[in-house]
């Protein structure tokens, strides 16, 4: 018998290998299996072996338990499976109030919209609960195969801030008013604010306002006055060449004639009956039955409707949606539409850029003057008078240095808003007359005559008209 045979009669017992995963989550084991009459493994040998790999805990016994009576060869059984950490759930807050004012005028039956009975205002009371704060959980830990433990990390706190006139309680969980007033979220804090009102027209008798809360104004506010609310606005006469600006809502009940001089600002939602020649700049949503002759920068949407719906003259942008009846006119007044980009944010973020480059200017200059006095001192050339203005200089470049990671970090989460923003779209109630520049994103299309009843989307990189 040649050297062949004799191996080919050489016993072989049953064997096994265990394989682990390389992130030690799941242990499989493999048979091989006997030669020549070698004998099978013992159930006891086999538990020896997986312990002697380090599998223990996470042993699937019943998975086990069936391979001791039957069993396949080269073939992989999961007999382990390590258990995945679960994060751990942030802090919220449950705010006990509309944190952002939702404005749908009502239509009356005549065609005219009822810029009156809007409920923006929601009043509290002191000792309301404004707000609930869930703290953050630990999250369950885990283990892998060979029992090693797994830390899960643990939910991010909340910061409920708290603003005028609110106060929070012993356990930091709840924030209750402290005053009779109105309600509401500016700037991230949640605010209480105290209304201040006019009875008659703004005008040299009151002179500019300037009020931490809402202000009512009963009259009209005449050219070249200012006014300035922490809060919301309401105006019920007609609002001439003047700036208005608010970090909540505006509500123009008269609406605006601008003369080529309103400025208008809203931190949150306008409306107005109508709005000509003047520039508006809105956080929120706009609502008014015309915009005429005027640069509007808009947030969010803007939905013109009531008896006209009229866009004529100007330039209109929104983020999200422009809807009117009618745009443009018959005379070829320039007119331009504009959706599916934030005015506002683009602002923010090209004033950031220049402010990042102002105060990187400012920290050449000043660190020029850090290296000189430090050369001197490294001499002994200062005296006690330079000694100091080196210890300011040095803490202000550190000051410096940390306000530029600050407005990065700001122009990062800013280029991501910009980035999250959908292309918007354009929906005509009646018709759009020719020579409307419209533009979609980056999609542009000049219109050659009238369109009726439609709405435009982007599609690719063209516009696309089809039915409203």
């Amino acid at each position: 018998m040649d050297e062949k045979d004799d191996s080919q009669q050489i016993q072989k017992n049953e064997s096994m290998t265990v394989k682990i995963t390389p992130d030690k989550m799941d242990a499989y084991i493999m048979f091989h299996a006997p030669k020549n009459d070698g004998r099978k493994l013992t159930k006891e040998e086999i538990q020896d072996y997986i312990q002697l790999e380090g599998l223990r805990e996470s042993i699937d016994q019943g998975a086990l338990e069936s391979l001791f009576e039957s069993r396949n060869y080269e073939f992989l059984y999961n007999i382990a499976q390590g258990k995945q950490t679960i994060k751990g759930e942030d802090g919220k807050v449950i705010y006990n109030f509309q944190t952002e004012k939702k404005i749908k005028p009502k239509e009356r039956e005549d065609g005219t919209v009822d810029f009156y009975n809007l409920n923006l205002i929601e009043n509290v009371h002191d000792g309301d609960v404004l707000a609930v704060i869930i703290p953050p959980t630990d999250g369950e830990d885990g283990y892998n195969v060979l029992g090693q433990p797994l830390f899960a990390s643990k939910g991010k706190p909340v910061n409920a801030k708290r603003g005028r006139n609110v106060s929070v309680s012993d356990d930091g969980l709840k924030l209750f008013a402290t005053k009779d007033g109105q309600v509401g979220l500016i700037d991230g804090k949640i605010v209480i604010n105290e209304v201040f009102e006019v009875a008659s027209d703004v005008n040299t008798s009151t002179g500019n306002i300037n009020f931490v809360g809402s202000v009512i104004i009963r009259g009209n506010v005449l050219s070249d006055f200012k006014v300035f609310a922490a809060g919301n606005i309401d105006i019920y006469g007609v609002v001439e060449g003047a700036i208005l600006e608010s970090k909540g809502s505006m509500n123009l009940h008269s609406g605006v004639l601008g003369n080529g001089k309103a400025e208008i600002k809203v931190g949150g939602d306008l409306v107005a009956k109508y709005i000509e020649n003047c520039n508006v700049i809105v956080s929120g949503n706009i609502v008014s039955e015309a915009i005429l002759h005027s640069n509007v920068r808009c947030s969010k949407n803007i939905e013109i409707g009531g008896k006209t719906g009229l866009i004529v003259g100007g330039v209109v942008t929104a983020g999200k949606l422009i809807k009117a009846k009618v745009v443009g006119s018959n005379f070829g007044t320039c007119t331009e539409l504009k959706v599916g980009i934030d005015p506002n944010l683009i602002e923010m973020y090209k004033k950031n850029k220049e402010e990042i480059e102002r105060i990187k200017d400012e920290k050449v200059k000043s660190g020029q003057l850090q290296e000189l006095l430090e050369a001197k001192n490294k001499k002994s050339l200062l005296d006690d008078e330079k000694k100091g203005l080196l210890e300011k200089i040095v803490h202000t470049n550190n000051s410096i240095t940390r306000r530029i990671e600050e407005l990065n970090e700001e122009q990062e989460l800013l280029m991501q808003k910009i980035q999250e923003i959908e292309n918007g779209e354009i929906k005509i109630e009646q018709k759009i007359c020719p020579n409307v520049e419209i533009y979609i994103s980056n999609a542009y299309m000049r219109t050659k005559e009238d369109l009726s009843r439609c709405t435009l989307r982007k599609e690719g990189a063209d516009v696309k008209i089809s039915a409203y």
